[in-house]
């Protein structure tokens, strides 16, 4: 008995993204990205777990429930960086960012029988300057639908990747760096919850441009 193979044809599906793309509006979008600067004490953040009303000089919080926050305004901060990118398509860039450090030059000075008299503390502030590339594809399928944001960042030879949804013409969080500290349990009193945390918020909204 003879054996036959028999070829079927299947509709390929290497195309989708081609034809997934085509299905999408013909229009420019906008992509705007922007660092926020925070530095808010865990105590504030407890506060507004918690429900309490809390008055603070650095920071800003959106409390959840009946937790009110109040804050000083800070510098302006430098305009957002923007891009035209056709819908559905990849764009590119490199974010240069500078951050803060504290170096301490410390100098202690001790008796002749070796016992510390006093230690000079001199605090020198510094920065160093940190390169992200950043790979941006936004969608947007039309109407009230959210844009679809694929996000590709390269930090330090290492890759991250990461999809989202986000509402159109609204700032939206995408990133965070930094450590937010915990703060002591509730009915404890620490004075590291003094203290401000900083934190880096990367920030991106998209929108669609106005067709001339």
């Amino acid at each position: 008995m003879k054996r036959r193979a028999c070829l079927i044809a299947l509709p390929s599906l290497w195309p989708l993204p081609n034809l997934a793309r085509a299905a999408l509006p013909e229009v420019t979008l906008l992509v705007e990205l922007r660092w926020v600067d925070r530095q808010l004490a865990p105590a504030a953040t407890a506060g507004v777990r918690d429900g309490a009303v809390v008055v603070g000089t650095a920071g800003a919080v959106s409390p959840r429930g009946p937790g009110v926050v109040t804050a000083t305004a800070g510098p302006a901060a430098p305009p957002p960086q923007r891009l035209l990118v056709r819908n559905g398509e990849r764009a590119a860039l490199r974010l240069v960012t500078r951050e803060p450090l504290q170096w301490v030059d410390m100098l202690a000075e001790a008796s002749p029988q070796g016992q510390l008299r006093s230690v000079l503390v001199n605090p020198r502030p510094r920065e160093r300057q940190v390169t992200r590339q950043l790979a941006i594809t936004p969608a947007w399928a039309g109407g009230r639908a959210p844009a679809r944001v694929v996000m590709n960042v390269e930090d330090d030879g290492l890759v991250f990747e990461s999809t989202l949804d986000l509402p159109l013409s609204r700032w939206q969080t995408v990133a965070r760096t930094g450590d937010t500290g915990a703060p002591a349990p509730r009915g404890t009193v620490s004075s590291a919850d003094a203290a401000g945390q900083p934190e880096r918020e990367l920030q991106l909204r998209v929108s669609v441009q106005p067709q001339p």
